[in-house]
């Protein structure tokens, strides 16, 4: 059991936006409760930065029921452990949050980042695989529409993505029998978002699912396989897609065997990656979620797991 003298901050999105019963970081949470984690919650916006430090407001929780004590004035040197997990957008809100506990890193030992805000800041979900062109599909980032015609002309049907959200937000199936649409869809994320947008090319076999799988410390923890409604392309969960257990092809773990060098360098130990017909699509290192799926589904606590591992390696 851990030293209750342990403890955590969860900077997050407010819990009244939260699913409870299936988010993952209310699972993390629970699960710290009962190693006698010392437990707060708070808000990206309550960061302040003064001198050599953070400085940040927050909540305590005081039991799984998620009871919240009086607000707290806490310096984030004097915790063991700093959980990241807004959602994005990764906005410029989100990116100077990163900057502020970068500089608090600088100066101060503590506390332990799930995950480094250097590695959130400079390794973003849609951009990362790019690093790994083997492992993923036709795969091009561009904000230039005769680019975009042209990609639409060789691969006939595309996946069309904004870079920086997240649930299948901004993301759009297009093909070349409506080109009209198609080119209208592409200029709409653009003007929308004002960023280039990813374009790639559509795997059929997205129909079989889209594997996600959680790396903790660089390796496999747990997987899930996330099913499209039929008609559909889209697999997230909360957008009708359906949960079914899984294992991975020698393939798949050759794909998580070759990001682990760089997970563990940039301190991204709590990742959540997504696979199409054993092809990397996506590498989520903000809010990876599922972990409350995959216990169901296989009875694989990762939220155990994570602690464990923090609590006997805090100098990961």
């Amino acid at each position: 059991m851990a030293n209750k003298k342990l403890s955590a901050f969860f900077q997050m999105d407010p819990f009244e936006k939260l699913n409870t019963s299936s988010d993952s970081t209310v699972s993390i949470i629970k699960e710290g409760l009962k190693k006698n984690i010392k437990i707060w919650a708070g808000l990206p916006g309550q960061v302040t930065f003064k001198k050599k430090e953070v400085i940040i407001r927050g909540n305590e929780i005081l039991d799984d029921g998620l009871r919240m004590g009086e607000v707290d004035e806490l310096q984030i040197n004097k915790l063991d452990f700093f959980f990241i997990r807004q959602d994005p957008p990764f906005d410029l809100a989100y990116l100077t949050n990163c900057y502020l506990l970068e500089v608090h890193k600088q100066f101060n030992k503590k506390p332990l980042f799930i995950n480094d805000p250097s590695g959130i800041k400079n390794f973003t979900e849609k951009i990362f695989p790019m690093y790994y062109p083997d492992l993923i599909p036709e795969t091009h980032i561009t904000g230039n529409l005769e680019s975009f015609k042209h990609l639409l002309k060789k691969y006939k049907k595309v996946v069309i993505k904004t870079l920086f959200n997240k649930g299948g937000e901004g993301v759009e199936k297009v093909d070349i029998q409506n080109l009209n649409e198609a080119n209208n869809g592409f200029m709409k994320l653009i003007n929308k978002y004002q960023v280039p947008v990813v374009v790639q090319k559509f795997i059929e076999n997205v129909k079989n699912g889209d594997k996600r799988i959680i790396l903790l410390d660089g390796n496999p923890a747990g997987y899930i396989n996330r099913i499209p409604p039929k008609g559909h392309f889209k697999a997230n969960l909360h957008l009708g897609g359906r949960a079914e257990a899984t294992q991975l092809s020698n393939k798949e773990k050759k794909i998580c065997k070759s990001l682990k060098k760089i997970l563990k360098k940039e301190k991204l130990f709590f990742v959540g990656i997504d696979l199409i017909d054993e092809t990397l699509t996506e590498i989520n290192v903000t809010s990876p979620t599922g972990i409350v799926q995959i216990k169901e589904l296989s009875g694989i606590n990762i939220a155990k797991k994570i602690w464990d591992k923090l609590i006997a390696h805090k100098d990961l």
